[in-house]
């Protein structure tokens, strides 16, 4: 783990996910989190599993004492680096369920909309992504459903969830205007001719919705008195 603060707090508190593509998971990757990024979804694709652990390893060493969550997106890869999170897209039934790389980890997964929230909402996940968030129409009715149905800032807290997919420095706007405060980026940030400039265009954008939300000063206190 690698900072004081639990991980749940940090979960909850997190705005910005970044999943980042293999190719562009070197230790870089880290420096994205000066950008805005608050998880890291290090993907493992074609890379053996002692590579995916270590790409893993650096990044939490160039983050010590930092916030920032990184997590592994293959279970092998998680046992071996003792991820603190793991997320997994589209997770199919275990009979003996998911072993946890330790005592605190958590999990996540994708779902479609609020009628999926059930499936973050408990042992083992606790939180989700949700899209596609932005498709060739706009901005997924889906998005200010779940807003609806599980405010992101709101008390009691309910899952913690990202929008998730199609969404840029130019879309985020109209998401948040959804009743998103999280969101999950890849494609537009590593596209880009400046991912650093991406990113943090985007975790602006989110920072001003959720500080400007009437909620959030006392979810986060919430957060973290928890």
């Amino acid at each position: 783990m690698t900072a004081l603060v639990p991980l749940t707090t940090r979960l909850r508190m997190a705005r910005v996910a970044v999943v980042v593509p293999p190719k562009f998971a070197g230790p870089e990757a880290a420096d994205l989190a000066a950008h805005g990024a608050d998880l890291l979804v290090l993907s493992k694709g074609n890379r053996s599993v002692e590579e995916a652990v270590e790409s893993i390893q650096v990044a939490r060493k160039r983050l010590f004492s930092l916030p920032t969550l990184v997590a592994a997106d293959d279970l092998e890869v998680a046992a071996q680096a003792s991820a603190d999170v793991v997320f997994l897209k589209r997770p199919g039934w275990r009979p003996f369920g998911y072993r946890r790389p330790h005592e605190y980890s958590l999990f996540g997964r994708s779902i479609d909309g609020a009628s999926d929230l059930d499936k973050i909402d408990g042992d083992p996940f606790v939180f989700g992504f949700v899209g596609p968030a932005v498709t060739d129409s706009g901005v997924n009715d889906e998005i200010a459903r779940t807003a609806a149905a599980a405010p992101p800032v709101g008390l009691p807290a309910g899952p913690v969830w990202f929008a998730a997919g199609g969404i840029s420095s130019v879309s985020v706007h109209d998401v948040l205007a959804a009743g998103a405060r999280r969101v999950t980026v890849s494609t537009s940030i590593f596209r880009s001719a400046d991912p650093n400039a991406e990113t943090r265009a985007i975790a602006d954008a989110v920072k001003a919705a959720w500080d400007a939300d009437p909620g959030a000063q006392a979810y986060s206190s919430d957060a973290f008195a928890g």
